[in-house]
C-alpha cells in the first residue's frame, strides 16, 4: 500500500475506535449493532486488514454515525457541513410523525437538530426522554404540547421552549391539525447513537418511536 492508503487506513481505525469508545461500546456490543463479527472490527481498529465499504457501512450504522464521519477528508470538511434542502430525506409516516434532521455530519458534534411534524392524537412514544444537556424547541406551525415531568407547556405558532433535558420529557399534539416544530438538543454521544439508531428504524418500521397518545403516559 502507499503511503497515503496506510496514513487513511490509519485515520478510519482511529476514528472508529474512537467513536465506539465514546459510545461506551465494546468490541462485542458493535458486532451485534453493526452485523459485523468481532474479529473484523478488531482488525479494522489496530489496521490489520482494509475494510471494505460495506463493512464500513455497517460499522458506521452501528455507531449511529454517517459513514461520511468515518471517512472524511481534510480538516474543512471535519468542520463544516453544508447540506442542501434537497438533500435531505424526511422518514417516517405521514398522517402520523415526520421527522427530518437538519444538523450535518460534523466529527464529534456537540448539537443536533430535527423538524418534526407530528399530527393529531400523535405522541413522541411511550417512554419519556432525558439525557444531561439542554433542549430548544420551536413551534412553526400548528400547536405541540411539550410535558416535562408534571408540567405541561402548549407551544403555538412562533412559541419557543428551553428546558434541562435532565428533565424527563416526551410531546404530543393534542389538537385537530398537524402541528410543525424545530428541536435542538446538546445530546451526549451515546444517547446520540441511540436516538439515530431509533430514527433509522422510524425509515423501515412505520410504526416504530410514536403513537397514539390515547392511553399514552396515563
Amino acid at each position: 500500500m502507499s503511503p497515503a492508503v496506510d496514513q487513511e487506513l490509519a485515520r478510519i481505525s482511529q476514528r472508529i475506535r474512537k467513536a465506539r469508545d465514546a459510545a461506551g461500546l465494546t468490541l462485542q456490543e458493535l458486532a451485534a449493532k453493526s452485523g459485523v463479527a468481532t474479529s473484523t472490527i478488531q482488525k479494522v481498529e489496530t489496521e490489520q486488514m482494509i475494510p471494505s465499504v460495506a463493512v464500513i457501512l455497517k460499522i458506521a450504522r452501528g455507531l449511529g454515525m454517517h459513514v461520511s464521519q468515518l471517512v472524511q477528508e481534510g480538516e474543512e470538511a471535519l468542520e463544516v457541513s453544508h447540506v442542501s434542502a434537497r438533500e435531505r430525506q424526511p422518514i417516517g409516516s405521514k398522517g402520523k410523525l415526520v421527522v427530518e434532521r437538519l444538523s450535518g455530519d460534523l466529527l464529534e458534534p456537540a448539537l443536533e437538530m430535527w423538524r418534526v411534524t407530528i399530527y393529531p392524537g400523535v405522541s413522541s412514544g411511550r417512554q419519556a426522554i432525558e439525557y444531561d444537556g439542554e433542549e430548544i424547541a420551536i413551534c412553526e406551525a400548528g400547536e405541540v404540547t411539550f410535558c416535562l415531568g408534571e408540567q405541561e407547556y402548549a407551544l403555538a405558532t412562533g412559541d419557543s421552549l428551553h428546558f434541562k433535558a435532565s428533565i424527563p420529557h416526551f410531546w404530543r399534539n393534542d389538537g385537530d391539525s398537524p402541528a410543525r416544530f424545530i428541536v435542538t438538543g446538546t445530546l451526549p454521544r451515546k444517547f446520540r447513537a441511540a436516538l439515530r439508531q431509533q430514527i433509522g428504524a422510524l425509515g423501515t418500521d412505520r410504526e416504530a418511536g410514536f403513537q397514539s397518545t390515547r392511553g399514552t403516559h396515563e
